[in-house]
């Protein structure tokens, strides 16, 4: 790793480590930099602004997001089983909870930041369309129509994050995955 990628990276960790502490929107760029240890103008040369550093943030969220369906569910997977659906919610809550810091932070710039915005909207889009395919497997594995696919993935990722903005988050509730898959699995099912 070169001394290039080494700052990089400890910019991200120290941005993380301030945002689950004050929130996004509190963090001022010299929270960030005391933070890293470094100088309060050094994170200028890796990033132009604080949202530049959200942003690459946010790239390493959707590429780890990638990698925890892959590796719980595996590559081909289906979801057909309340344990298929498991862990996909499995999978949702664990990358949730290794990301909270930019989860949160991502909402939090979302409400003034249009390009946060986008980034949010993006994130669900790609919830929903996976959901929406597995949705449509799921209910013709049981002989349901899939006609609605679409608006119910979107209901269960609306579920999914707002769940898990409340039980990792603000911590009301706890983070259960099999009383979770077992609620969205029946939700589906009938």
């Amino acid at each position: 790793m070169t001394r290039s990628d080494r700052a990089t990276e400890d910019f991200k960790a120290a941005a993380r480590r301030v945002f689950a502490r004050q929130g996004y929107a509190s963090t001022k760029i010299t929270d960030i930099t005391d933070e890293a240890g470094r100088a309060a103008g050094g994170m200028y040369r890796y990033f132009d602004s604080k949202a530049a550093l959200l942003k690459a943030l946010a790239d390493d969220l959707q590429d780890s997001r990638r990698g925890h369906i892959v590796h719980v569910a595996g590559d081909g997977h289906t979801m057909t089983t309340e344990a298929d659906v498991r862990d996909h919610v499995q999978a949702y809550l664990r990358t949730y909870r290794d990301h909270l810091p930019e989860m949160v932070a991502i909402s939090e710039a979302a409400a003034s930041d249009p390009q946060f915005a986008d980034i949010r909207a993006q994130i669900r889009a790609t919830d929903v369309r996976i959901w929406r395919d597995h949705i449509a497997e799921t209910r013709a594995h049981v002989g349901k129509p899939a006609s609605d696919a679409a608006e119910v993935a979107l209901m269960v990722v609306c579920l999914l994050e707002l769940y898990c903005y409340n039980a990792l988050h603000l911590g009301t509730a706890k983070a259960d995955v099999d009383a979770l898959a077992a609620f969205v699995y029946n939700g589906l099912t009938g």
